[in-house]
């Protein structure tokens, strides 16, 4: 099958409208309210903007952009990791933990939008067959 690429294309930039939709009347973009619903979901484990570029795909100046906004915003803090000081944590503040729901909500309704109509085994296929389209691109 030819043309996977514009289907994968048209998936991205209709999944980026929807979520700035969402986030349109917001004090956030809908990238980052992604960002900080990423960082609600793995409250349990220290983040590193490493992560963040490796699980949204994007590049180190993309993430420091991101990152910087959302430190201006004081939505998040940068402090030192306490396992390497050359690295810093990034962590909610209580600034985020206002829009908890409000984010959770938006991605739920993403999510939801996204998958409706599909069955559970078809969103595992779909996961596999992605995960090895990263994986032939080297991501």
């Amino acid at each position: 099958m030819e043309g996977v690429y514009k289907y994968v294309t048209q998936l991205a930039n209709a999944q980026r409208r929807l979520i700035d939709r969402l986030a349109r009347d917001r004090a956030y973009s809908g990238a980052q309210g992604k960002v900080i619903h990423y960082l609600f979901e793995n409250k349990d484990r220290t983040v590193y903007q490493k992560d963040i570029e490796r699980d949204f795909g994007v590049r180190p100046a993309t993430a420091t952009e991101l990152i910087k906004t959302l430190e201006k915003m004081e939505m998040i803090r940068r402090i030192p990791s306490s396992k390497d000081g050359r690295y810093k944590e990034i962590v909610l503040t209580e600034n985020a933990d206002v829009l908890k729901q409000t984010v959770s909500g938006d991605m739920h309704e993403l999510e939801s939008c996204m998958t409706k109509g599909i069955e559970e085994d078809q969103l595992r296929l779909w996961a596999e067959i992605t995960g090895k389209m990263l994986e032939n691109l080297g991501e």
